[in-house]
């Protein structure tokens, strides 16, 4: 299993594997994409006009349209920014998700060097990472917060790494997929002008619960922009990507529901830990809506029995058979584990 959300074959009631908010969608997004359902007899817009100026709104003050181009999820982005970049070195810490090395496979020529994060350590990325960004590194892929571990990066060393990658002219990329759901971390979105090859990915799937609608965005300097349009295809948002997705920036912009669900979250992610906890599971510290446990119990076998799915993450680099990710889900849900 490479992902979460693997149902098909399965008798599955409640869905653990997949990191979505457990706050319902907001109604004006599940209106835009009724909407969008309606125009289907219409070409969404080739430049992404409406979608990029309204993810401009919601961005930094600094952020303007020129700086945003959507995509078919962040899945999309991250092979285009890989392909735009084509580095022959990329350094990734382990244990990550499994699509980086999947746009790093598209390429034709690519070293990975891995920097393991420990146990020991809690998984949490620390300062030993500074040391492995040299001249010789083309790219850092980093995830805030990270996958499975769901931990944030400390914000005095997303500087410094930052700084040594400026240093050493090595491009960044940076996953902020579930930072809209984190209680801890910062965006390196306002950022994005003042650093050349830095490239922000986000996207709108977890926040709103909409992976089926697929919308994401990249945010860069104009340059990069541009050469990450290189490798998209014609009209790679759906009109119903393109309508839904200006109606998630809009609701970003105008509302709480961002600070509404990271409350909801912190709070089920306590009460799930200690629920874990009680059974002898270790739970490992997370920021965002996500747990990463280990347990000698086959928690996957012992849940599939109860028709409830989680992640199991021995296919993960860097984990091995005993590890689970298992996603905070409403107060309800979450009493089931």
């Amino acid at each position: 299993m490479l992902h979460g959300g693997e149902i098909y074959g399965k008798t599955i009631e409640h869905d653990f594997s997949v990191n979505l908010n457990p706050l319902p969608c907001p109604e004006s997004v599940m209106r835009a994409l009724e909407e969008a359902a309606r125009r289907v007899s219409e070409y969404p817009d080739i430049h992404q006009r409406a979608f990029r100026e309204a993810v401009a709104a919601s961005e930094p003050e600094n952020i303007t349209a020129a700086n945003v181009v959507g995509g078919n999820g962040a899945s999309e982005l991250l092979a285009a920014v890989v392909r735009c970049v084509d580095p022959r070195t990329v350094l990734l810490p382990v244990p990550s998700f499994s699509g980086y090395r999947h746009a790093l496979g598209m390429l034709d020529r690519c070293s990975i060097r891995t920097h393991r994060l420990t146990e020991e350590n809690e998984f949490v990325l620390d300062g030993t990472i500074l040391a492995q960004i040299d001249e010789g590194t083309d790219l850092l892929i980093l995830a805030n917060p990270n996958n499975p571990t769901g931990r944030c990066i400390d914000d005095g060393l997303l500087a410094k790494i930052v700084t040594r990658c400026r240093d050493t002219e090595t491009a960044l990329l940076i996953d902020e997929c579930f930072l809209p759901l984190s209680s801890r971390g910062t965006s390196l979105a306002g950022r994005a002008l003042e650093i050349p090859r830095l490239f922000v990915v986000k996207a709108y799937t977890k926040l709103f619960s909409i992976p089926g609608v697929r919308v994401g965005y990249a945010l860069a300097g104009e340059a990069e922009i541009e050469g990450i349009r290189r490798f998209l295809p014609e009209w790679n948002l759906s009109a119903f990507a393109e309508k839904t997705g200006i109606a998630c920036a809009q609701a970003l912009a105008g509302g709480a529901f961002a600070a509404d669900s990271v409350k909801v979250i912190e709070e089920g992610r306590e009460e799930l830990t200690k629920r874990l906890t009680a059974r002898g599971i270790r739970v490992f510290p997370s920021d965002t809506n996500y747990l990463l446990v280990k347990s000698r119990e086959n928690l996957l076998d012992y849940y599939l029995k109860k028709h409830i799915l989680i992640r199991d993450c021995a296919d993960f680099e860097g984990l091995s058979q005993g590890y689970y990710r298992i996603a905070v889900k409403s107060a309800d849900e979450n009493r089931l584990i």
